[in-house]
Formats: structure tokens, C-alpha cells, sequence
């Protein structure tokens, strides 16, 4: 008796439709170029499709459809950054914890800037998620509450809990609230407003010694705000 015919895996399904790791990314990284470019409105599930090669109808068996896939850019996002993020800020905590001593306070707000910077100035492949948290920040479009509730909020009040210990202050004010949004607001240069940076800097990329010159810049920000 002949042996019934099996069903292909989903891996090895033709139609596009394998939930395979590659697929995802693929998909990912087109919708985060496109939706950065073009807003949630003005980018279309067809062209994302395209971009990634894969068929149209596997963006909704991947995400359930253009919502989902948008939602799931920010998600991404959050991701990559999300660990980094909560490393910087556990170490903030614990030096604000135990003993809130204005000079460690200003030496571990100078060493968090110095990551953020690495972070925001990542190479230039990154500039799609650049574009889609810029684009999202500034439209409050459907992914902005997980922007701003997992990364913006929680990275600003670390930032100005640290200024505040740093002026041997126990409680953040408006005041160091506005600073630290100005600070990392002036990093942000390097990363969705990198070619104008890098040009203004008469430089191609951020080697080393831009990244020390820019660090002890930073250095000098902080004890000037935190001078007494």
C-alpha cells in the first residue's frame, strides 16, 4: 500500500507563509524602512511586501495585518534597546540606592550618557529604527505609548534622578527633568540627524577619538549642570 503523501513542514511550505525566523526579519526590516520613510498612512502593505520578497497575504499570517506589523516594528525596537536600557538603569538605581553621593551620582550619569551616546550613533543600519521612533515621537502614531512608556519615560527620569543626586538634591524637579530631556535630546544629533553631525564635525563616521571627544564633551555638560 502506498505510503499517504505528508504535508509539507512550514518550513518548507513554498507560499511564503513559514513562520521562519528570516521571513519575520525580512519583513521587519522593510515595514521599519517604510513606515520610517512614510508614516504608519503613507506606507503601503504591498510595497513592504515587495521590499522584503515575500507574498502579501504573509504579512497578515506573520503579524494579522498592517496595524500588527506596525505595532510589531515597535515591539523590535523596543527589543534591541530594552536591555541596554535596563542595565543602564539598574546601575543608576543601585548608585542612587546606596549611597546617593553627588560625586558618584555625576561620575554614573557621565558613564549612562556615554552608552547612550554608543547607542544612538550604532551604524547606519540602524537608522531605519531612527527614523521610525522620530517619525512615531513626533506624529503620536499607534505605537507611541510603547516608545514613550519603555524607553523615553523611563530613560529621562534615570537621567534627571542622577542630575538631581549629582546637585545633592533627593527628589528630581521640572528643572532637572528639562535638563536631562535637553541632554538627551543633544545625542539624538547623532542618530536621526547623523549626516548633518557627522558634517559639521568634518567627519565620514564616529571613530574613536570623535566618540572621546564627544564623551569628554559630554563630561564637561554634566559638571557644568551640576556645579553647585
Amino acid at each position: 500500500m502506498a505510503e499517504p503523501a505528508k504535508t509539507p513542514s512550514p518550513a518548507a511550505r513554498p507560499d511564503g507563509y513559514a513562520k521562519s525566523d528570516g521571513t519575520r526579519s525580512a519583513i521587519l526590516d522593510a515595514a521599519l524602512a517604510a513606515f520610517g520613510a512614510h508614516g504608519f498612512a503613507g506606507a503601503t502593505t504591498r510595497g513592504i511586501a515587495a521590499q522584503a520578497a515575500v507574498t502579501l497575504p504573509s504579512i497578515a499570517y506573520h503579524f494579522g495585518g498592517k496595524q500588527g506589523l506596525y505595532i510589531a516594528c515597535a515591539e523590535d525596537i523596543v527589543a534591541r534597546y530594552e536591555g541596554s536600557a535596563a542595565d543602564m538603569i539598574s546601575a543608576g538605581e543601585f548608585t542612587l540606592d546606596a549611597s546617593g553621593d553627588p560625586e558618584r551620582c555625576r561620575a554614573e550619569l557621565k558613564r549612562l550618557l556615554h552608552m547612550v551616546l554608543r547607542i544612538f550613533a550604532e551604524t547606519e543600519s540602524a537608522q531605519s529604527r531612527a527614523d521610525f521612533i522620530a517619525r512615531e515621537m513626533r506624529e503620536r502614531g499607534p505605537a507611541f505609548v510603547i516608545l514613550y512608556e519603555r524607553l523615553w519615560q523611563p530613560g529621562v527620569d534615570i537621567v534627571a534622578r542622577l542630575l538631581a543626586g549629582g546637585k545633592a538634591k533627593r527628589e528630581a524637579t521640572e528643572s532637572d527633568r528639562t535638563e536631562a530631556l535637553m541632554l538627551i535630546s543633544s545625542l539624538l544629533a547623532f542618530n536621526t540627524g547623523r549626516d548633518v553631525s557627522l558634517q559639521i564635525l568634518g567627519r565620514d563616521t564616529l571613530d574613536t577619538a570623535a566618540l572621546a571627544l564627544l564623551d569628554s564633551t559630554i563630561d564637561r555638560f554634566v559638571d557644568a549642570l551640576t556645579s553647585s
